[in-house]
């Protein structure tokens, strides 16, 4: 009975996945649909309806049920270069965010993996997921649970062997509410409300804000988090010393147990994930404009600093050859 108890332990040891193995999944059915974005209805499309920027990129609709739950996804791939980094958009609200992933895609290859709100393709953007069979919204980005399997697997279904880089894209409310904070007081009158600064601290955040202060980082919204384990330093996340070297607002994420966000999943499985946050500025093309251009300055850093890494699938976009056409005009004698 011992012997039989012993084979079994050796039996699952090598049949168990490593920390940076592949995401399964059970089967699942999925309605994938090609879809022309120069004719979507949708705000973010529509917003972009301009044919050179969707030349060379091509777009497919991904849906499916899983659990409670009924998602509604976007995949846009660079068809030139489809070897570059998996961008996630998680929140259909975070519209620069969206703006941002479709540009980078096209500067740097790789696929866009877009959630959009589920209720109806051309409803009201939302944060949250409200189409469900039952309880309460869902978040996109605290779905990322062992109960949800196929969620995962979808959105990283391009991830492949050895990974390639994940950067996911944000946008968030102005400021940081003062109560939450461990850090000095801010000034007086000071009306922060969201949860992502540079001048926050908390047992979850410890920040590590530019020393200059440089655009894009003279908005202490606009940052980089970086996620690492408990029990080890912030400096063990993935390329922190290279974004700390490049003067990023940074904060540093310290993770015990997942809150079901894709940092934490990719943390815990050792996939190379960086995060990066910049405030909301509204949906008139100038503020849209502000806070796409942050973004993609960061992601500039971001591919300049972390990219390629080794065990990491990515190669930067190789830069084009203009070869010059000959020259048919007669010789003078």
């Amino acid at each position: 009975m011992k012997a039989f108890a012993f084979l079994l332990v050796l039996i699952t040891a090598f049949a168990a996945p490593s920390a940076s193995a592949q995401v399964v999944s059970a089967p699942l059915q999925k309605i994938v649909t090609p879809v022309d974005p120069m004719v979507m209805a949708t705000d973010d499309f529509t917003r972009l309806a301009n044919p050179a920027i969707w030349d060379g990129l091509s777009v497919n609709r991904i849906e499916f049920r899983e659990d409670r739950a009924f998602w509604r996804l976007y995949r846009i791939v660079n068809l030139r270069h489809s070897d570059g980094p998996l961008w996630f958009v998680p929140h259909d609200n975070e519209n620069a965010a969206f703006q941002a992933a479709v540009f980078a895609v096209r500067s740097y290859g790789g696929v866009v993996i877009a959630v959009e709100e589920a209720r109806s393709i051309d409803g009201p953007d939302s944060r949250m997921n409200p189409d469900v069979a039952y309880g309460r919204s869902i978040d996109p980005n605290r779905n990322f649970r062992d109960d949800t399997p196929n969620y995962a697997a979808t959105i990283l279904a391009d991830l492949g062997n050895p990974p390639r880089l994940i950067v996911a894209l944000h946008t968030n409310e102005p400021g940081y509410s003062a109560s939450e904070s461990t850090c000095t007081p801010p000034n007086a009158g000071y009306t922060g409300k969201g949860e992502i600064s540079v001048l926050l601290c908390s047992d979850l955040y410890s920040p590590r804000p530019s020393i200059r202060a440089a655009w894009p980082y003279d908005d202490t919204d606009s940052v980089a988090i970086v996620s690492y384990l408990g029990d080890r330093s912030p400096a063990s996340g993935f390329c922190a010393r290279p974004l700390s070297d490049a003067d990023m607002n940074i904060m540093f994420e310290h993770v015990v147990t997942s809150d079901g966000s894709l940092s934490n999943y990719a943390l815990f499985r050792g996939l190379p994930y960086v995060n990066l946050e910049t405030q909301d500025r509204g949906t008139d093309p100038v503020g849209l404009g502000n806070a796409r251009s942050r973004l993609l300055a960061m992601i500039g850093t971001v591919m300049a600093r972390c990219a390629p890494v080794e065990g990491v699938a990515i190669r930067p976009p190789e830069v084009p050859v203009r070869t010059q056409a000959p020259d048919k005009r007669k010789k003078r004698r």
